[in-house]
């Protein structure tokens, strides 16, 4: 995909992000949060509000390609990819499999929620870690496999329990705060809240604070992966070390 040029919006960057399309959350906060310069485009894949392994697979495997492709039509300079669960529930392989799909087919980096928190740990040191989530148990329990998987040791979690997709983004920050305070293990290096229609990033500092250690969240981690992927290296304040430091 040949790179186009504008002045205006998003000349410094236009960053391309893929959502199910029950999440109220991650569209607004991200053009919120980028610096100045840079834009986000957002496209949907439809999936109905039972968050079941079952329907995250099936929203991929008939709005996935199709949301990406018309998010190529705006050259962004990354794509994200922007479902945690569909990955989790795929595992790593699939995960890779996706990244090098869209990467060949428009020529622009690409990543997921669940390898921008990959990443992310990395990049803190973090080897082992705490997760906890909004999702059903079933969901979060293929979550703790995934990150198992790909070489993380986890220590503790909680999840909320939550079944419709909907309503992922009704937890308030004061629970989510005592949910990060409940599942954090205090061997861990760094605690992980999953989801992208979760408002976790409105408590990364608070608790950053409270447990003397980083915390990485689906929302703050996609944005800093598809921020760096696409060359802007400014730091973010507000939302955790991750954003602001690195």
């Amino acid at each position: 995909m040949s790179k186009r040029f504008l002045n205006g919006d998003g000349w410094r960057a236009r960053i391309g992000i893929v959502v199910p399309s029950v999440n109220t959350v991650m569209e607004p906060w991200a053009h919120r949060t980028v610096p100045s310069g840079v834009s986000v485009f957002a496209s949907r894949m439809f999936i109905p509000p039972a968050t079941t392994p079952e329907a995250f697979i099936e929203m991929d495997r008939t709005e996935g390609k199709s949301a990406i492709r018309q998010l190529s039509s705006v050259f962004p300079d990354v794509i994200a990819y922007g479902c945690t669960a569909s990955s989790i529930v795929q595992g790593l392989n699939y995960d890779a499999h996706l990244r090098a799909e869209i990467e060949e087919a428009h020529q622009v980096p690409a990543t997921t929620a669940a390898h921008a928190i990959l990443t992310a740990a990395g990049t803190l040191g973090a080897a082992t870690v705490s997760i906890v989530s909004p999702y059903s148990e079933e969901v979060d329990a293929a979550e703790h496999r995934y990150f198992e998987s790909a070489g993380l040791k986890v220590r503790g979690g909680a999840h909320l329990g939550i079944t419709d997709g909907f309503l992922l983004a009704e937890p308030e920050p004061a629970a989510l705060y005592e949910l990060g305070l409940k599942g954090c293990d205090a061997r861990s290096d760094a605690l992980i809240i999953s989801c992208l229609n979760t408002r976790s990033h409105t408590v990364i500092a608070a608790l950053e604070q409270a447990l003397g250690k980083p915390v990485i969240t689906s929302t703050q981690a996609t944005l800093w992966h598809a921020l760096r992927l696409a060359g802007i290296r400014d730091g973010v304040t507000g939302f955790g070390r991750l954003l602001e430091r690195h």
